[in-house]
């Protein structure tokens, strides 16, 4: 979350004052000014930190395996969960690698969509 709100709020940075002064100016009210400016400056900052976001939502390991291991009958156990348990603790290394390039792969595809998504809005 920390990460997130600092790549925001750099983003929010680079917006110029006197876009907001223009638009006051003009008598656009700070809502206007938000829909109107400052979502669409920031937007390429918000496309990157969704697919950060979600990236790191598909590999996350560690918060899981602390707090419950796997959970009863493996309900809360995740994808990168299984394919550590599969190499190390079953020993099926080519079954825990085919794992990983669908993870590679599913990984790819939402971050091209993203990519491809915010070309075509640019």
């Amino acid at each position: 979350m920390g990460y997130t709100a600092l790549l925001v709020f750099a983003g929010l940075q680079t917006i110029p004052g006197y876009v907001y002064e223009a638009a006051s100016i003009d008598g656009s009210s700070e809502w206007s000014s938000f829909w109107r400016i400052t979502m669409p400056l920031l937007r390429p900052v918000l496309a990157m930190v969704l697919v950060i976001s979600l990236t790191g939502s598909f590999q996350v390991f560690d918060q899981v395996y602390v707090m419950t291991e796997g959970g009863p009958a493996g309900a809360t156990m995740v994808l990168v969960e299984r394919i550590v348990a599969n190499a190390f603790s079953y020993s099926r290394m080519g079954y825990a690698s085919s794992m990983s390039w669908v993870l590679f792969l599913l990984i790819f595809i939402v971050t091209f969509f993203f990519y491809r998504l915010r070309k075509w809005q640019a």
